[in-house]
């Protein structure tokens, strides 16, 4: 690229610019543009048009902008978390999934996109520039809970709690890469000096699936969580998941086939063998 100044700015658009940033507008949309231009708005399509093309806005998706910062210099270069540019796409939203185990710690794997849930529907988005991929996952009003928020790049952003992303994963194995990525998500939460085998009961029990606690179960007893955390109530919760389980074989990981023995105590066919399930833990 020419290292010609192609950031300079004309004065409407320096004026745009500092009405957006005034107001707190790292990401706009069409309207917020509109509002800041104080009622001169008929030149708004060739101002951002302009912006655009010369690196001061990059375009996420028709009608919403992210203002360049100065520091992405002269040819517009520009890294951001990924998860602060999700988390300005829907409202309200949470990370989840696959993206929410890896910042968390419970898997080294690291996602080829950004998991969102929303009650919200919407469309995935892809920037192909910034490697950014975005998949919006819907949820029902009363599924949306078990949030917290933690910051990132000095930015607020909203992520599904540890417990909320063990339940969720086991929930969803495929959208976190399988009962092998779940069980490292459980294994990770146990760890936890606040770990609370309760909670992933209630969160389970708020989500409404059987098949979670079949799984939850299965998983605790065979990454021997009573033992090595006998202080924490793992026991009483195992106890507690298996005297409820509901009639009926779920699969151990919904995605692949119904095939291999059958677990009567956990009401689970268990379609990944044991030594590929935990072969993780000896490497």
């Amino acid at each position: 690229m020419s290292t010609r100044n192609v950031r300079t700015l004309s004065s409407q658009e320096t004026r745009l610019l500092n009405a957006l940033s005034a107001a707190g507008k790292t990401v706009f949309n069409v309207e917020d543009a509109q509002a800041a231009a104080n009622g001169q708005s008929a030149n708004l399509p060739r101002l951002l048009s302009g912006l655009t093309r010369k690196r001061w806005l990059l375009r996420l998706e028709r009608g919403k902008y992210l203002i360049l910062p100065l520091s992405a210099g002269m040819e517009g270069l520009y890294t951001a978390h990924e998860f602060v540019l999700a988390s300005r796409l829907v409202e309200p939203y949470a990370i989840g999934y696959w993206s929410a185990l890896h910042y968390h710690g419970f898997t080294e794997q690291l996602p080829h996109s950004v998991t969102v849930i929303s009650p919200v529907r919407r469309r995935d988005v892809a920037i192909e520039e910034l490697g950014f991929r975005c998949q919006f996952v819907v949820v029902a009003p009363e599924r949306f809970f078990g949030l917290v928020t933690v910051l990132i790049d000095d930015q607020p952003v909203v992520i599904t709690d540890p417990a909320r992303t063990v339940v969720d994963c086991l929930d969803r194995l495929d959208l976190c890469g399988g009962i092998v990525e779940a069980a490292k998500g459980l294994a990770g939460y146990a760890r936890r000096t606040d770990a609370q085998p309760a909670r992933l009961a209630e969160y389970a029990t708020r989500l409404d699936n059987q098949a979670v606690a079949k799984r939850l179960g299965y998983l605790a007893e065979h990454l021997e969580l009573p033992a090595r955390f006998p202080d924490a109530g793992w026991s009483a919760a195992i106890a507690d998941w298996q005297r409820g389980l509901s009639a009926g074989f779920a699969r151990l990981d919904p995605r692949l086939s119904a095939v291999g023995p059958y677990d009567r105590a956990w009401r689970l066919r268990l379609n990944v063998p044991p030594e590929q399930l935990l072969g993780w833990m000896e490497s």
